[in-house]
């Protein structure tokens, strides 16, 4: 699950900063790869291995005028 957050605040009429941060896998939940293997193998339609998929965050300052 992904997920977003800002706030954005009034510096004059005309100027206005946001903050903003972004996670991406927020709950750091596995997702696994595809189902490998031949018919004959012992470990068909066995899920063996996940993807890299580590939680990451990223934090911004956008200043709108």
């Amino acid at each position: 699950m992904d997920f977003s957050l800002f706030r954005t605040f009034n510096l004059t009429e005309r100027f206005n900063l946001q903050f903003r941060t972004d996670a991406a896998n927020l709950f750091n939940a596995p997702h696994f790869n595809n189902p490998t293997g031949s018919r004959s193998s012992g470990n068909f339609l066995v899920i063996t291995s996940a993807k890299n998929d580590e939680r990451q965050f990223r934090f911004g300052l956008r200043l709108a005028f």
